[in-house]
């Protein structure tokens, strides 16, 4: 999600998530809270993120679905409870095998200019164009959509002629309804996507207006792309127009965003917000936000362990504080496979230490090793009660309830049978257990990749935001643990940089051969619908997301699998194998979630990327109300602050506890 995280692929926020909420007519769990009244319609939040494109249908990156999920609304959204409901779309239907999906659009929606004034109606065929134009342009989240919509992959890598897109699966029946029909099999069968109108809730699939679209330059007609000559979706203000619930007013780079209500929204009775003002906050000053907070400035703040007066402020917070929600982020350690260049460096001027290093990053009883070795408690303690931080691990690369069977089995716990059963140990996988830190494991892998040729000490070079305090000490955290656990076998070296190297890098860099570092803790992931699917694809050595972070490519021009001997060695393709299974077993869900979980499964045995954690949860003081904004695991639906009330006293502990049992009942 790039949830996406969706992204989430993200830096962590200064201020920790607000509790999630809901975007209906009645904010849940506002009972029990009646008694505090609302206070400002003005909200200001500090961020270490800025946007970078406002291009939603093409970008992947969460720093800029935060705000864009704010300015565009697609045709579904969700609730308090992560029931699927109506945006744009005032209704929806699939046929019977659900290879066709039907939305019925509300009427008189409007498209906005930055300044406010109405310039056209939404319309079906905003989706086609939508979807055209993210096909064009390379939208970091097509991949999504491949093997899903009848044509859509045989367009991105067409000539872009009308006549090829007439074979993709997606029409404006009329003016208010638009039609997907989803891809064929080999035999040329319809296949069911169950999960489709999940998948409308990400920004792949939301609307452009043809006629804006088009007038701003050249290179953004349909059919001629060139982004030389396309001004659609920059960072400039006027460059798309707006249909959700606010209109981006302000967005200086490095100093603040400013999000003002736009009246003319169809739901603007649930948009209490009348302005949201980000400020960017590069951590250099840990007490940055609980200051603003105790000023009046933020409405809410984190606590944080790795203050030396945490106890005094916990001590005087005692009745308010409380954690943030578990969520279905997945943050962890990812391996360059195959480095080429060597900018950002501590000790790779050493040509055959640098060759040692490829080939132990390749040896999976070495990657065994590093991940028995760091204690993600220790790590994640740093800037969180350690409580917290224990709750706050997790073991498989997706989230608990990716896919609930027929029987109650949650998904980690078919993932954490098949693992079990494929490698005979008997370990708990579950959320909230340090399931592999073990120093004898750690030097009996050592020992097992020496007999394997691997020479130790190794040394791996790890990006540091030197800018973040936070960062810094967790980076210097990781080192501790896993150099004590190996008996400094396994080096880690620091290379503290500023924000924006680290961020050009290890973030927004889309070439593999460009991934300066041997291992990087900056990869985070949130699933974009309802299926096991949206994680298992990301490490697809074919579509994977994350080939580019492991240094690696994905197929070439002619479909031919890129760095094929690495992708074998470490067994890509035999993930690849185990995810195409489950993914073509589409008429009976509870096989299609254990199938994937034997590809979580295999992940995990063969290490090939170390998940560690949920998005950092923290502990909070606030004045949000509690469960007033929309909430779901997966899409952009969380990211909106439509809902959002605060409140002119701090939430206490108690209300909010009230809140969330309240919120559990109603799910």
């Amino acid at each position: 999600m790039k949830k996406l995280l969706v992204a989430l692929l993200a830096l962590v926020l200064i201020v920790g998530c607000s509790s999630p909420s809901t975007g209906g007519t009645e904010p849940a769990g506002t009972d029990g809270t009646s008694e505090l009244t609302t206070a400002s319609k003005e909200l200001t939040v500090a961020t270490n993120r800025e946007v970078s494109s406002l291009d939603y249908v093409t970008t992947a990156l969460t720093s800029d679905h935060e705000i864009n999920a704010n300015l565009v609304d697609g045709l579904l959204e969700n609730d308090a409870n992560t029931k699927l409901v109506g945006a744009l779309a005032e209704s929806w239907s699939a046929n019977e095998d659900k290879s066709v999906w039907t939305f019925n659009l509300r009427p008189d929606v409007k498209w906005v200019t930055a300044t406010g004034e109405e310039y056209a109606t939404v319309t079906a065929d905003d989706f086609v164009t939508g979807l055209r134009h993210g096909a064009e342009f390379e939208s970091g989240t097509s991949w999504l959509l491949q093997g899903v919509i009848d044509g859509y992959s045989e367009y991105l890598a067409s000539d872009f002629s009308d006549e090829a897109w007439e074979k993709v699966g997606v029409k404006a029946v009329d003016e208010l309804t638009v039609e997907y029909t989803m891809a064929k099999d080999e035999e040329g069968n319809p296949t069911s996507v169950p999960y489709f109108d999940s998948m409308t809730t990400y920004a792949v699939l939301y609307p452009v207006n043809r006629q804006f679209l088009e007038s701003k330059g050249e290179g953004c007609k349909l059919g001629s792309p060139d982004k030389e000559t396309c001004e659609f979706g920059t960072v400039a203000l006027d460059s798309i127009l707006y249909n959700g619930g606010y209109i981006l007013t302000v967005n200086d780079a490095k100093s603040q965003a400013v999000l003002t209500k736009n009246e003319s929204y169809w739901d603007a009775e649930n948009v209490f917000l009348e302005k949201v003002t980000r400020i960017y906050d590069g951590g250099e000053d840990p007490y940055s936000t609980i200051k603003g907070f105790e000023q009046g400035v933020y409405p809410q703040a984190g606590l944080l362990t790795s203050w030396e007066d945490y106890d005094t402020y916990l001590e005087k917070y005692k009745d308010y504080a409380y954690y943030s929600l578990p969520n279905a982020i997945v943050f962890g350690v990812v391996f360059n496979y195959n480095r080429q260049v060597f900018n950002e460096t501590n000790y790779a001027t050493d040509e055959a230490l640098k060759e040692n290093t490829i080939n132990a990053i390749r040896n999976e009883n070495f990657r065994k090793a590093l991940r028995a070795a760091y204690d993600i408690v220790a790590y994640l303690s740093i800037g969180a009660p350690e409580e917290l931080a224990t709750q706050s691990v997790r073991n498989i690369n997706n989230f608990p309830e990716a896919g609930t069977q027929s029987d109650g089995t949650l998904y980690h716990e078919a993932v954490n049978l098949a693992y079990n059963e494929a490698t005979g140990e008997n370990r708990d996988l579950s959320d909230g257990v340090d399931a592999f830190l073990n120093k004898e494991e750690a030097l009996a892998y050592i020992e097992a990749a020496k007999e394997e040729g691997i020479q130790f000490p190794v040394h791996l070079d790890m990006l540091v935001n030197e800018t973040s305090d936070t960062q810094t000490k967790r980076a210097n955290s990781f080192k501790k643990s896993v150099e004590d656990n190996t008996d400094g076998q396994i080096i880690i070296e620091l290379v503290l940089r500023d924000t924006d190297t680290v961020n050009n890098i290890a973030y927004y860099n889309n070439d593999p051969a460009a991934a300066d570092y041997d291992i990087s803790t900056y990869t985070g992931w949130g699933p974009d619908y309802a299926d096991p699917k949206t994680f298992v694809d990301i490490y697809s050595p074919i579509t994977g997301y994350y080939m580019t972070s492991m240094g690696l490519g994905t197929v070439d021009l002619d479909g031919n699998v890129e760095d094929l001997e690495i992708k074998e060695a470490i067994g890509l393709m035999e993930y690849e194998k185990l995810y195409r299974a489950a993914d073509a077993i589409v008429d009976d869900m509870d096989a299609r979630y254990q199938a994937f979980a034997l590809a979580d499964a295999y992940l995990i045995e063969r290490a090939f990327y170390i998940p560690t954690s949920q998005q950092t949860r923290s502990q909070v003081v606030s004045k949000y109300v509690p469960f007033s904004r929309p909430y779901a695991p997966y899409g952009m639906s969380e990211y909106k602050y439509k809902g959002l009330r605060l409140q002119e006293d701090m939430v206490t502990a108690e209300q909010y506890e009230e809140a969330y049992q309240k919120w559990l009942d109603s799910k």
